[in-house]
């Protein structure tokens, strides 16, 4: 008879959580709004070309822009802008306001708990430059002079690694030291040198030290962090993003590493 009843009892169980399932909340909200039609809202500082930045229609333009543009074609959903200082996008996801952030976001895993991260889209940093793909290394460099930003990362980078350094006013001046013969290499970030890179000048793969840019998600958003790290494998693979940042770039900066997203 206590046989009967438990599964009497199980049987009542799994019909009341059938009746109760459609009531309960989905566990990707996010994903679950994009399936009804509405826009991917995407968070993102205009203020960091070229990244984001506003056109003189008012409009955001930039690397994450087009970025953004292509995620949502990917996923099939509408993209939606909001302008935020910096110091608020986190905030804006974790409140709910923001379905996430582009915008040249660097990843923080003290954030880790609050929001997740995509798979890294860019690689912002250190990198090593000289003027042909035979030159020096950092560990064969010896006594060869290497050009700095003053008082930058890459300058303390440099000293940390006991290399002769030449320190300039700004990394643009440091890689300008390499072209014109006064340095050996420079230690410079990426996003200078794919910005600035004189002409014959090659940036080495991989970064001295890696500063990748992430987007951030809500925390319960796996099936959105899913699609997205999924499309943004298929755009790194595929040259869509070598193509979306030679429209802003003389010089491809390395691809960010091929990581995991971090959790």
């Amino acid at each position: 008879m206590s046989k009967v009843r438990s599964l009497l009892f199980v049987v009542g169980m799994l019909a009341l959580l059938a009746l109760l399932w459609p009531l309960l909340p989905p566990r990707d909200p996010v994903w679950a709004r994009l399936q009804r039609g509405e826009p991917l809202r995407v968070a993102l500082d205009p203020t960091f070309p070229p990244f984001e930045t506003l056109d003189e229609a008012g409009q955001p333009v930039g690397f994450d822009v087009d970025l953004a543009h292509e995620l949502g074609r990917r996923l099939n959903v509408t993209v939606h802008f909001q302008a935020i200082a910096f110091d608020g996008l986190a905030d804006a996801v974790i409140a709910g306001k923001s379905d996430m952030v582009i915008s040249a976001f660097p990843l923080d895993p003290r954030l880790a708990r609050d929001v997740s991260f995509s798979r890294p889209y860019f690689e912002a940093g250190l990198v090593w430059v000289t003027a042909d793909e035979a030159g020096p290394t950092p560990e064969t460099v010896g006594h060869g002079t290497v050009a700095v930003e003053w008082g930058s990362v890459g300058d303390a980078w440099a000293r940390e690694h006991s290399l002769q350094v030449l320190r300039c006013e700004t990394p643009a001046e440091a890689l300008m030291a390499v072209a014109e013969g006064d340095a050996v290499a420079a230690v410079v970030d990426a996003v200078t040198a794919g910005l600035t890179l004189p002409a014959g000048l090659v940036i080495h793969n991989p970064p001295l030290v890696s500063d990748p840019y992430v987007i951030l998600m809500p925390r319960r958003a796996e099936k959105l962090a899913s699609a997205v790290n999924e499309a943004l494998a298929a755009i790194l693979a595929d040259g869509t993003w070598a193509s979306l940042a030679g429209r802003y770039f003389v010089a491809l900066p390395p691809l960010p590493a091929a990581n995991d997203a971090v959790r």
